[in-house]
């Protein structure tokens, strides 16, 4: 609770500049987006990377859309397949780390890297599950502030990074590394993963979960196209890549693949739209009443828009939030 009231309060007093550079963020970031289809990926042609990187820009968007998303049941930043649809999202993301954990195989002493680890709090729950001691890299200081100030986890293990960068970290450093959907802003996927790989210790094992295209999906379909394009917006991912894109860049790095799956969030996706259908409901009209201001009504209505293209792309199975791969550095 203190977590939505310390957002809620973040977005009532945003500065001009922050909220200007959010808005202009979505028209940097989210035009003329890469992907790769199926066809794409059967006649052979090349990945390509998201153009943009880690920008600036990227910075701004993420500043302010993790105070929106910890309005509602995704502080962590990322949307869990479907487990248990009896539970909440957020038990939702329980189970699921729970299910990463096992995929890392991690003990305790081990050391596990968190790329775009946001404040923290997946790493926090790693650690609690594994007993290995975390680390973690995001482009965004002010969450990795909040990560420093969170006292279960080494404050001096978390950073500033960037994985279109060279990873400041020794060779063989780690145990373990996963990355829970930052993946869509990787620029070269062969460079990103070689570093993941170097960094890595034989045996070591690299899990991914992020957003991928599915068989189903066909550019040249103007209504497939535009419900993509509304759930990039709404779920802010930036390159959109056919799922065995994902795979070959783990061989192309070295990894021997344990395994590769997709799997749908479409039941934690209606939760969460109710939810902030109901916030923007709320705003609008306080809003109205001036009690609070302009522009923090129109943050929300910017995020939320065209939300429900989110679900029926995920019902027509034209993507997931939740392509999972297993790789592991050859021993």
């Amino acid at each position: 609770m203190l977590d939505r009231v310390g957002a809620l309060w973040g977005l009532l007093t945003i500065s001009d500049a922050d909220y200007t550079a959010y808005m202009r963020s979505y028209g940097e970031l989210f035009v003329d987006s890469p992907e790769n289809t199926k066809a794409d990926y059967e006649q052979g042609v090349p990945l390509r990377g998201y153009p943009q990187g880690s920008s600036d820009e990227l910075t701004a968007l993420y500043k302010v859309i993790h105070l929106l998303c910890t309005l509602g049941s995704v502080e962590k930043m990322y949307m869990p397949p479907t487990i248990d649809p009896a539970q909440s999202v957020l038990s939702n993301q329980i189970l699921f780390e729970q299910m990463v954990a096992k995929d890392l195989q991690l003990r305790p002493g081990d050391k596990v890297l968190d790329l775009g680890c946001g404040c923290g709090a997946i790493a926090e729950h790693m650690a609690e599950l594994t007993g290995a001691t975390p680390y973690g890299v995001n482009l965004d200081l002010s969450q990795i502030v909040k990560a420093w100030k969170n006292p279960n986890l080494p404050s001096a293990n978390f950073a500033v990074g960037d994985f279109n960068k060279a990873l400041e970290f020794d060779d063989a450093s780690f145990d373990a590394v996963y990355a829970i959907q930052p993946m869509t802003y990787v620029s070269d996927h062969e460079y990103t993963f070689s570093e993941v790989f170097r960094v890595l210790k034989p045996g070591g094992r690299f899990v991914i979960n992020d957003v991928a295209a599915l068989d189903a999906y066909d550019r040249d379909n103007e209504h497939q196209r535009t419900l993509t394009q509304h759930t990039r917006e709404l779920t802010v991912f930036g390159g959109f890549w056919y799922y065995r894109y994902w795979e070959d860049a783990y061989r192309a790095a070295g990894f021997d693949l344990v395994s590769s799956v997709g799997r749908s969030a479409v039941d934690l996706i209606k939760k969460e739209v109710a939810l902030f259908d109901k916030y923007e409901v709320a705003f609008r009209f306080l809003a109205k009443l001036h009690v609070i201001p302009k522009k923090t009504d129109a943050l929300m209505q910017r995020m939320n828009a065209n939300s429900q293209s989110y679900i029926q792309a995920e019902e027509e199975e034209l993507l997931t939030l939740n392509w999972h791969c297993v790789g592991e550095k050859p021993a």
